[in-house]
């Protein structure tokens, strides 16, 4: 419902521009958007979203329809008062003819375009936010890798990026994602991530779409970014991207100031029972019951593996949905990762009745994720 126009809800303006003066892409011409919501006050600076592609998300009977679910969140407090701008790419003779030029490369060009010409532009009329937190950028296909782009090139101007059915392809440019992302472990960019793609998306000579994204989520999981990925089964399109948008705005803008949020993901009623967790180790299923309680007002984890039994557990932490805690390796882990000698590390994703995740062995020179995941057991003696 979040998608359609609500009875009663305050409804922002759409305003078409056009700018013709770039520096960075010369003699091209470039339409886009601006959404203002109605709870935009000159005093207060606004949040920022910038789309690729705008024309296909700020149609008001599109697959998205963003305008129309600004409205209902500001409307809701679930997402601050936020200005859209939908940008479209260069045109020079036809319509796209700059698209890849600009959407591709893996350099600073495009966001430093925003920055300095298009944020310019916007920012003369309306009161916009002038740091990271407060931004947002997304895009479908090319413009999803442009959106993460400009993100990782600058997460001091973007601290949010989605991206629908993103183009993490072609072997020199979008492939080279997961790798770079693996290699940020330990020093993780501070960027919140959300993919999306599906099943039956394209397979061509320049690569194969689903994998490319099931890479990057690989990537981001084993760098510990805070990231969301939603994998169904269409295609090359919006279509899904567009009907789970408003929730996709709801966990990409949880914690600014002022929202409102549909239950605290840190909610220690969402962790505390009792879980079966299987932990995979080189292909072979290694089973525990894990415990989570609160003693003396802390969180408390016990572990009963089934080969080593109790184990201590230190270092426990929930916050943002997520459980972490560490332990010393008994005897029979000694050996994972090419010789444990330091500790084993849990970062375990709280969904419901389910956990997912990675175990991690640090003291050795490369460091090992081996996947956790767990099952809430519906009661005490239960399965």
């Amino acid at each position: 419902m979040d998608s359609l126009p609500q009875h009663g809800v305050p409804k922002g303006t759409v305003t078409k521009r056009t700018w013709n003066a770039s520096r960075f892409y010369r003699e091209a011409t470039h339409e886009y958007w601006v959404y203002v919501p109605a709870q935009y006050a000159p005093s207060e600076p606004a949040s920022v979203m910038v789309f690729q592609d705008g024309f296909m998300y700020v149609d008001s009977n599109g697959l998205v329809r963003a305008p129309t679910v600004f409205d209902n969140l500001i409307s809701k407090g679930e997402m601050p008062v936020t200005i859209g701008i939908f940008v479209n790419p260069g045109m020079k003779e036809v319509f796209y003819d700059q698209r890849e030029r600009q959407y591709v490369a893996l350099d600073d060009a495009y966001v430093r375009y925003l920055l300095d010409e298009i944020f310019v532009q916007v920012g003369n009329d309306y009161n916009l936010v002038d740091d990271a937190a407060g931004r947002a950028i997304a895009g479908m296909s090319d413009g999803g890798l442009c959106a993460f782009t400009a993100a990782w090139e600058r997460p001091d101007v973007f601290s949010k990026v989605i991206s629908h059915v993103g183009s993490f392809t072609r072997p020199g440019l979008g492939a080279e994602y997961p790798p770079l992302i693996r290699a940020s472990r330990g020093k993780p960019k501070p960027i919140r991530v959300f993919l999306q793609d599906g099943m039956n998306d394209l397979n061509i000579t320049t690569g194969n779409w689903p994998l490319a994204n099931l890479a990057m989520e690989s990537a981001l999981k084993f760098a510990r970014y805070d990231y969301r990925f939603e994998i169904g089964a269409g295609g090359h399109d919006l279509i899904h991207g567009g009907a789970i948008f408003p929730d996709t705005l709801r966990w990409i803008w949880r914690d600014c100031p002022g929202v409102r949020r549909g239950g605290a993901a840190d909610a220690l009623d969402s962790v505390i029972g009792r879980w079966d967790v299987v932990t995979n180790v080189f292909g072979h299923r290694r089973r525990s019951a894990l415990t989570i309680a609160v003693q003396d007002g802390a969180l408390a984890v016990a572990i009963d593996d089934e080969v080593d039994g109790k184990i201590e557990v230190a270092g426990i932490a929930f916050e943002d949905g997520i459980l972490s805690y560490e332990y010393v390796p008994p005897a029979s882990q000694l050996q994972w990762g090419k010789g444990t000698t330091g500790t084993m590390k849990a970062w375990l994703r709280v969904a419901g009745s389910t956990i997912d995740g990675a175990l991690s062995s640090t003291g050795t020179d490369t460091e090992f994720d081996f996947w956790m995941v767990g099952q809430r057991r519906i009661a005490d003696g239960q399965g």
